[in-house]
């Protein structure tokens, strides 16, 4: 599909999945620059809320000015014109806010407009995971056999957030902010052996030392952080004894493309190999 006014300036797909009062729309696009023009003020869906599944952006709308990252929710009111800047591809989700639901939370909806949600704790972490893994869900089932209650989920989160107040990360929360973000990006690659520690601080558009600078403050670096979250999933995979598996399946499942470098890690950060690691917790027969 292409936006009207920019032919030869975007490309990408728009799905649109619904389940009960849960409507999600999915796009990916390319790099684009656009400006969303305002709607009419009787527009029943007047808001609704942006996440970043993957990549970022930017959005600039009325005096806010907002760098987006994947998991980064923002509230866009659909009366007001609003750009959008990104120059790598992106995969955004769309939540649809039924009116006759929100209402009541109009003005706060309307502050909160082109502003970041706090994701650090609370409600508003959860929605941002559960909207992301509901539409993974969503797609992987064509849209079918959702349960409806997972509307109800998002409601009642969504609504504990309004309740609670939608606020901006507190000033000294950066370096905490960016260290989330960076565990996020590396859960969401965390299969993928193309995925490299290299990668991560363009993905989430710092330099490589200050990416460095913060994760040190937390006693790791971005290449320690994506092995540990590897060897965890590995190990994670190992304990299931409901579903024996062979130890270079969970390796190469769990983005390991050097099994010796996978054996070497895991005695290392476990203190047992990794058969011996999941006969102990019995998880099959460890070939």
């Amino acid at each position: 599909m292409a936006i009207p006014g920019e032919p030869e300036a975007f490309h990408g797909t728009l799905t649109r999945l619904t389940a009960g009062e849960l409507e999600l729309m999915s796009v990916n696009s390319s790099p684009l620059v656009t400006r969303s023009p305002a709607r009419d003020g009787g527009d029943e869906r007047r808001f609704s809320l942006h996440l970043v599944h993957s990549g970022r952006c930017r959005l600039r709308l009325g005096g806010a000015d907002f760098a987006a990252g994947t998991g980064d929710m923002i509230v866009v009111d659909a009366r007001r014109p609003y750009d959008l800047a990104f120059d790598r591809p992106v995969h955004g989700l769309v939540v649809a806010l039924p009116w006759a639901r929100f209402g009541m939370h109009a003005g706060k909806l309307e502050a909160q407009a082109g502003r970041p949600i706090n994701l650090g704790v609370g409600a508003a972490a959860v929605l941002s995971g559960f909207i992301r893994s509901a539409w993974d869900e969503l797609a992987e089932r064509h849209g079918e056999d959702w349960p409806e209650s997972a509307s109800q989920v998002i409601w009642d989160l969504l609504t504990t957030i309004l309740q609670n107040g939608l606020a901006d990360a507190p000033a000294g929360s950066r370096a905490d902010d960016l260290r989330r973000k960076a565990a996020m990006l590396i859960d969401r690659y965390l299969f993928d052996p193309e995925f490299r520690s290299s990668a991560i601080p363009e993905e989430l558009g710092v330099s490589p030392r200050y990416l460095q600078r913060v994760l040190a403050q937390a006693g790791t670096t971005p290449s320690r952080l994506l092995l540990a979250r590897r060897l965890d999933a590995a190990a994670a995979r190992l304990r299931q004894a409901a579903r024996p598996c062979r130890i270079t399946d969970v390796a190469l499942e769990c983005g390991f493309s050097d099994l010796s470098y996978f054996s070497r890690t895991f005695r290392r950060r476990f203190g047992a190999s990794a058969r011996d690691y999941q006969l102990r917790r019995g998880g099959g027969d460890g070939r």
